[in-house]
């Protein structure tokens, strides 16, 4: 990660909370890859405050996924999830200094939450660097009125073709 992407990246982690001074930043695998394009699709756990505070930031302004994502944030961050390891893990307790008990935001809020927000930050910074071609699609998306949601489940139809353009509408 090239260094004004990584130096955003701590800032943000210690807007999150983030407790230690040399954390371990891994956020994990691609979920898919087409002809040059990783792909990310984000499911209800993706969208809540934390993930909003990642994203209202200069960096990140000219992100095509922004506008939708922050709207999903406020809309739907009762579905992030506060059961078990979606609420809290130890790893994400150990970057944030603690987690607050489920559905409290006091003096942690939801370690596993900021830790997730944190992960999508650091793949977006590298996709504003220039390093990889990056679409994120949501399950709140809707193409032609059909919930993105809905497709992947068998409740609703597309052609596939309308899917592969909602895609590459949302890479960088």
């Amino acid at each position: 990660m090239p260094s004004d992407a990584a130096a955003n990246v701590m800032a943000l982690y210690r807007r999150l909370g983030g407790a230690l001074e040399q954390p371990r930043l891994s956020p994990g695998a691609w979920d898919l890859s087409s002809e040059g394009v990783l792909i990310e699709l984000d499911e209800g756990f993706h969208f809540n405050r934390y993930r909003a505070l990642t994203l209202d930031h200069p960096w990140a302004s000219h992100l095509p996924w922004r506008d939708a994502y922050l709207s999903y944030c406020t809309d739907h961050e009762q579905k992030s999830g506060t059961g078990g390891r979606r609420w809290s893990s130890p790893s994400a307790s150990r970057m944030f200094g603690g987690t607050d008990a489920e559905g409290v935001f006091e003096t942690y809020g939801a370690s596993r939450w900021k830790q997730r927000a944190l992960y999508d930050s650091m793949k977006d910074a590298i996709a504003i660097a220039g390093q990889v071609r990056l679409a994120r699609v949501s399950i709140y998306d809707t193409i032609d009125g059909v919930l993105l949601d809905h497709v992947l489940y068998g409740r609703a139809t597309l052609p596939a073709d309308e899917v592969v353009a909602h895609v590459l509408n949302r890479r960088t």
